[in-house]
């Protein structure tokens, strides 16, 4: 390792092809490892040193920051720094300005007073098994580092360069360390007290810890083949308190195949897209996972931390796991395809411009509440919550798998604040104890509807063909075609513009069935009330209707069973509707 004042600088610049050489200002100490004596720090008390090469072999460096001799535990007697007659330094900076990588492969350890450490080379840094020792911060950078008027550093400029954290990986447990590249590359376990990555080409605000994306912006081609400027394989990974990781660079992604582990706070940004294929584990204050492009999840994201956000600017395809055993925030701009599991224990909260789509096996679910908004849903899978709320301002909501709410089931069509048209269709299971339909729309009811305590629909058309079920049921609508069954205690059905049963509308106590005196009624099937049965219509239609060979027949018949028969309509008699009619009293009001 050669090391060279800054005098020497100039006449590196000029003798660019021959070996420069400096005063000597290391040595190789009796333990094998590598001293080197720093320069004297300046006014703000950063130590300023240019080297040729700088490189750490497996028997460490130690950067002496001590102007008396020391008797260190491990190493013994180190001598004292003769350039430190006006006191240590509280950083020291050692810049490469050569076009030679540095190889760090040992400890990095400040001798005397603790100091930051900044390793700073535009050519490239590789780590593999590096570790640093009684550091406050140890910063590894392959950008210019700026410095102010009064000597402190202001700020780090990176436009080029890559670092890559081998498979030995970092020790850095009692440090900040910080990565500053273009491109950054972790094939090993970076282990560090708090951790800040940032790659791409940035500005980095020393003072306030501020980063600038440059706007450097992928090419087509970068694109179609994505290239990420962070990149974590299967056996690298992070552990740290806190991790903050930011993809500044333009469509380039960023990508995680290890295992990231925090105890307070992670933050992930990416400018391009973000996939995690490994383990992100999120404990503290916050988890936050932010991406510009689309964002791929096929490991597991699972956060304990008090609030859990994980937002896309574009696409959302989850393949794996994203849960909290606390509050969760998922959203994305685009659409949000889900295969896999995103749990919220106390809540969830899903929302999409774009649609929802779900598989059979899958799950989106919490605990506590569940809050889903989207523009159209697909649910193949299943939905479920205490108190589930489901909004969608697009044409359909289709349901081919489960949708549940255990204590309340909310779903309305609607656009900003008001009810829109779309299209609510069940096929699979829609289940509460207190459930609400609103569009205005048609529901189309092909699967089971089913409510513990009450249930209210109101759309446009509604028509079921399978099974619906409530304690208290109340269903508006324009027009009511039932081929099933509805099944209730109580129920109150209004249909504007007519209603249609061919199979069984059925009440334990009360049934009400209310046309609002307009239009007809036409029973090709059953209507049970165990105690009331009341029938605001035109007409009723119960006699079934002519068939069969010169339509000698008569088809589909239908049954009036109750106590008492209160029928508000044009008919002057009950008889007039035809059809099976049982019930032991009756009230007519003819309407003229």
């Amino acid at each position: 390792m050669f090391k060279f004042k800054v005098s020497y600088v100039a006449l590196a610049a000029a003798l660019s092809s021959s070996v420069v050489y400096a005063d000597p200002s290391s040595y190789t100490h009796r333990s094998g490892a590598n001293v080197i004596d720093i320069e004297a720090p300046n006014a703000a008390g950063v130590s300023h040193n240019l080297y040729r090469e700088f490189n750490v072999g497996p028997n460490g460096t130690i950067l002496n920051n001590s102007a008396s001799d020391v008797n260190h535990s491990t190493h013994g007697n180190i001598a004292k720094n003769n350039n430190l007659t006006n006191g240590s330094a509280s950083v020291i900076l050692n810049e490469v300005t050569s076009n030679k990588m540095s190889n760090l492969q040992g400890f990095i350890e400040v001798n005397g007073q603790k100091a930051d450490v900044v390793i700073a080379n535009p050519n490239g840094i590789t780590c593999s098994g590096c570790s640093f020792i009684n550091t406050n911060k140890a910063v590894l950078t392959t950008g210019q580092v700026n410095l102010s008027d009064t000597g402190a550093i202001d700020s780090y400029t990176v436009t080029q360069g890559k670092i890559t954290i081998d498979d030995k990986g970092m020790n850095a447990s009692n440090s900040y360390v910080a990565l500053l590249a273009d491109a950054i590359a972790i094939n090993g376990t970076m282990t560090a007290a708090n951790a800040m990555v940032g790659a791409g080409n940035l500005t980095f605000d020393n003072k306030t810890g501020k980063m600038t994306s440059l706007g450097k912006a992928a090419t087509a081609k970068q694109i179609l083949y994505p290239e990420y400027s962070i990149d974590i394989s299967q056996l690298g990974g992070i552990k740290a308190n806190s991790i903050t990781m930011t993809g500044n660079n333009l469509g380039f992604g960023v990508r995680n195949k290890g295992t990231m582990a925090t105890n307070t706070l992670l933050t992930m940004t990416s400018n391009g897209s973000l996939i995690n294929e490994g383990a992100i584990t999120g404990k503290g204050i916050a988890t936050q996972i932010v991406s510009a492009g689309e964002m791929k999840n096929k490991g597991s994201i699972n956060s304990s931390a008090l609030a859990t956000q994980v937002t896309t600017l574009n696409t959302l395809t989850n393949e794996g796991t994203i849960t909290s055993d606390k509050t969760l925030n998922v959203s994305a701009a685009g659409n949000l395809v889900n295969t896999g599991r995103i749990n919220g224990t106390k809540a969830l909260t899903l929302t999409t411009l774009g649609d929802i789509n779900t598989t059979y096996g899958s799950t989106i679910n919490a605990d506590g509440q569940l809050n889903i908004s989207a523009h159209n849903i697909n649910n193949g899978g299943t939905m479920w919550g205490e108190i589930t709320n489901v909004k969608f301002s697009g044409d359909n909501l289709t349901v081919t798998g489960n949708l549940w709410g255990y204590t309340n089931l909310a779903i309305v069509s609607a656009k900003d604040s008001n009810v829109s048209s779309g299209n609510i269709h069940n096929t699979g299971r829609i289940s509460g104890i207190d459930i609400s339909l609103i569009t205005n729309g048609d529901i189309i009811q092909d699967g089971n509807l089913v409510s513990g305590n009450s249930m209210t629909v109101k759309s446009v058309q509604f028509k079921n063909n399978n099974y619906v079920y409530g304690k208290s049921v109340q269903i508006e609508s324009n027009n009511v075609h039932n081929k099933a069954t509805i099944d209730s205690v109580d129920a109150n059905i209004i249909a504007y513009y007519g209603m249609k049963n061919e199979g069984q509308i059925i009440a334990a106590k009360d049934l009400t069935l209310d046309t609002k005196n307009f239009a007809d009624i036409t029973n090709y099937g059953t209507l049970q009330a165990g105690e009331n049965l009341t029938i605001i219509a035109n007409k009723v239609y119960n006699g079934g209707y002519r068939c069969g060979f010169l339509k000698l027949s008569t088809c589909n018949v239908g049954s009036i069973s109750t106590n008492k028969l209160v029928l508000n309509s044009a008919h002057n008699y009950v008889s007039e509707m035809g059809g099976h009619q049982q019930f032991k009293q009756a009230e007519i009001t003819t309407k003229r």
